[in-house]
Order: C-alpha cells, then structure tokens, then sequence
C-alpha cells in the first residue's frame, strides 16, 4: 500500500542539477509534500561532495523523511551520500529500481543525474520514490539492519 501522507523532502544539488532539482521539487509540491531545498547553488560551480553533505545534514536537522540528490550524472551525490551512515542512497535509472530500492532496501536518500535521465523519467521515478512504502517482510528487515552495522575493520 503507497504511503499516501505528507512527508518533508529535502533536496540538493550541484551546479550540474539545478534544472532538474527545481523540476523535482515542483513534483513533490504538487502531491502535496512539505519541501526543504537546502541546495547552495544558483549555476555557478559548486563542488558535489560539500552540496550532498550539506544537504545531508539539513536532512538530518529537519528530521526529514527522505532526501533527493542531483548532480550531473548521479554518481558523485550518491557516492558522497552514502557516506553518512543515516542515508541509504540509491542512484535512479528508473522507477522500477526506485520502487525495488523503497521496499527491499529501505532507501531514503534517491540520487539523479541531470544529464543522464529524462524530466519524465525521472518525474515518475520521485513519484515512485515518495510512493514507494518501505516493505516490513523479515527478510527485508534483516538485511537493512545489516547495513547499519559498522564494517569490522579490515586485517
């Protein structure tokens, strides 16, 4: 069953997203959800880790649901993304992977490239994303708590 209740979304970018973020955060307003746009950034060059950190730690201020990263390609947000140990980022190529990354990995962090996905694209993919519920199956939750273990240190 989606999750039909308003939620705040935080969203940041770089200098390559800022399009595509201000699309976006149009979708999220216009289903109803409390927005945050922490992005820094007007065009001018910017550098994407100090954005998705910034970014990250609004979320995190704000006690927020879910985050939404763009850069140009995706990659550098989701990588600097999931750095944070409260973030499990995914970067979209579709709504199919944002609907499988919502239930079996328990996202809430979702990362676009501007250059590499189309508006429409990835207007359903935030849909899907913001839609998308979290699903409870213990085999789900086994593996999301795995991932907030620490990583044993290597020999």
């Amino acid at each position: 069953m989606p999750n039909n209740a308003p939620m705040k979304v935080v969203f940041g970018c770089d200098h390559g997203g800022v399009r595509l973020k201000n699309q976006l955060i149009e979708v999220a307003t216009k289903l109803g959800h409390d927005v945050v746009d922490a992005s820094r950034t007007t065009g001018d060059p910017v550098d994407y880790p100090d954005e998705a950190r910034h970014a990250a730690l609004v979320f995190q201020k704000e006690s927020a649901d879910f985050l939404v990263l763009v850069c140009g390609s995706g990659v550098g947000v989701s990588i600097a993304a999931n750095r944070h140990s409260f973030l499990r980022a995914v970067l979209t190529d579709s709504p199919y992977v944002v609907r499988l990354a919502r239930a079996h990995n328990h996202a809430n962090c979702i990362c676009f490239g501007e250059r590499t996905m189309g508006r429409d694209t990835a207007s359903a993919a935030l849909k899907a994303f913001l839609e998308g519920p979290a699903d409870s199956d213990s085999r789900h939750q086994r593996r999301v708590q795995k991932l907030e273990e620490p990583c044993p240190m290597s020999s």
